[in-house]
């Protein structure tokens, strides 16, 4: 298996789950400024998306979008989520990509002050919203992490880098996930700390 990732970017949850899974996979990275592989391929002719997450598959070959791909590598682990609370990992996959993923486009793009302000007050309610819906448990689904845990933990980093209040559930969240080594071998392998 072969993921094309950036570092930081949402790509960094497939990254962890490949890890933790104990996966066989090669990485190659991607300038999604340029839309280049660090091999110097032009990265739309590898996926016509232009953008990360994507992974070449045996059975499949290429796959992108968080949703598709996550899924993907939580059958592979050898232990995914059944019955309800697999449902509830696609329900939290879904909320993360559309609900806070979605709402820093406009940091990322670098719109407007006022753009940017509207943007960041909507992803903290979205972050009190999460908080609420984890009811006090540690994770988001189950006893232990999940590829949806590692979707939301890689915007709490991007929560950090654009000034997002986040309640405390959230930040306990975000370091309970910092602790785990799939978490620091990603990481480090993408040069993030």
């Amino acid at each position: 298996m072969k993921l094309y990732y950036s570092p930081g970017a949402c790509s960094l949850a497939s990254h962890i789950a490949l890890i933790e899974g104990g996966i066989e996979h090669e990485t190659v990275k991607v300038d999604l400024k340029k839309h280049e592989t660090e091999n110097g391929e032009d990265f739309y002719k590898i996926s016509p998306r232009g953008y990360v997450p994507a992974i070449e598959t045996e059975d499949m070959g290429l796959l992108t979008e968080n949703p598709a791909v996550l899924a993907y590598v939580a059958d592979r682990m050898g232990a995914p989520p059944q019955g309800t609370d697999r449902y509830r990992m696609l329900e939290w996959i879904g909320f993360t990509g559309t609900e806070i993923h979605g709402g820093y486009h406009p940091l990322f793009g670098g719109d407007s002050d006022e753009r940017q302000a509207k943007a960041k007050d909507g992803l903290a309610k979205k972050y009190r919203l999460a908080a609420d819906l984890m009811e006090g448990h540690d994770w988001l689904v189950g006893n232990g992490p999940t590829v949806a845990d590692n979707y939301l933990f890689v915007t709490l980093l991007w929560a950090d880098k654009f000034g997002i209040e986040l309640p405390q559930e959230m930040k306990d969240f975000r370091e309970r996930n910092m602790q785990r080594e799939a978490v620091k071998q990603a990481m480090a392998d993408e040069g993030l700390s």
